[in-house]
């Protein structure tokens, strides 16, 4: 089914909060890791805010949407950047709007102010909306996620003016306590109010998969061979257009030895229809490359919980041994030479 595109007056709306944002200036007192939550009063659905612009580079308001967003959040917060972040910031789950340069927006994006009769001048003075799904390209938000960015940029406006007075009110207790926006619908109108949301530790993400048993017996007999690999799945960096989706970004599942650096294994990945949907078939794809190589390593390494949980079959049906390490220098190596080829 397509998804409803944004109403003019919903855009309008949208680029008037954004108006009232840049004369507001909410980055010149609140850090980006300062975060308070929406309910969107359509779905009940939750989005964490957060404000950019501290430092003067990119200003921007972001909603993660829902704890999986919020997790993504922290964990790049936490994590070291190098040239794979990119990985984990297009893997946020978010709706962003952002004030970028003219020459950044797209010929859609100026026909949308365009039509909204506003006008914006400047650097960093031109409003963008974009809806960031794990695995493809940002891109322009449905009519859902317009109300949402919609609810959530009056909120910051709200917020953002009190915690002007009091930053009390962005830390109503302890490290798992925000504060929640959400509103009851009064007559025609939503009446918001404060709230406090505990947000538990993340826990190991669940994939539900399959295993083609055929393959697995296939592998049973196969002796055991004394030799590592190193197995990673990531994103390349270049997008590629989708037939009835939006434009995504490709993956890799590679297979690289331990000791010789060799890569002995490759297969390209789409993440369609959802990110959720490739990671189920990661059990079968890496049974079915050990199968072409018909050698089974009696040691796995990877540097991810979600992948060692989808390759402990190998381990209870194969007796392979599968560890996570913090690094895997070789699919490294490898991964940087092929992002190296890339953008030649």
């Amino acid at each position: 089914m397509r998804e409803k595109s944004p109403s003019i007056e919903d855009w309008k709306k949208l680029y008037k909060s954004m108006m009232e944002l840049k004369n507001i200036a909410p980055w010149e007192w609140l850090e980006e890791d300062d975060l308070f939550a929406v309910q969107n009063p359509e779905t009940k659905e939750i989005g964490f805010v957060s404000v950019m612009g501290a430092i003067g580079e990119h200003y921007a308001i972001s909603v993660y949407l829902g704890e999986k967003g919020l997790n993504a959040f922290w964990d790049l917060q936490h994590s070291k950047p190098d040239m794979f972040s990119y990985q984990k910031f297009l893997e946020m789950p978010q709706l962003q709007a952002s004030f970028e340069d003219r020459n950044f927006l797209i010929a859609e994006d100026r026909n949308l102010i365009k039509k909204s009769g506003l006008v914006f001048r400047g650097s960093q003075s031109w409003p963008m909306f974009r809806s960031y799904r794990p695995g493809f390209v940002p891109w322009f938000l449905n009519s859902d996620e317009a109300h949402f960015l919609q609810f959530a940029l009056d909120q910051t406006i709200d917020v953002s003016l009190r915690a002007k007075k009091d930053r009390s009110l962005l830390m109503p207790g302890g490290d798992e306590d925000y504060l929640l926006r959400k509103a009851i619908k009064n007559d025609k109108e939503f009446v918001w109010q404060d709230s406090v949301l505990k947000v538990s530790p993340p826990t190991p993400q669940k994939i539900e998969f399959s295993i083609n048993m055929l393959t697995l017996e296939s592998l049973k007999n196969l002796v055991p061979a004394d030799f590592s690999l190193e197995i990673d799945v990531f994103m390349l960096p270049e997008p590629v257009k989708g037939k009835e989706t939006g434009p995504y970004y490709p993956y890799v599942l590679m297979m690289v030895d331990a000791k010789t650096g060799m890569i002995v294994g490759n297969q390209m990945l789409e993440p369609l229809p959802t990110l959720e949907s490739m990671w189920e078939t990661i059990p079968s794809q890496v049974d079915e490359l050990l199968k072409n190589l018909q050698l089974l390593p009696e040691r796995i390494f990877v540097n991810s919980d979600l992948l060692y949980q989808l390759l402990l079959h190998l381990s209870d049906e194969l007796n392979v041994s599968v560890k996570v390490l913090k690094e895997l220098p070789n699919i490294t190596q490898a991964r940087a030479s092929l992002l190296g080829f890339i953008k030649e």
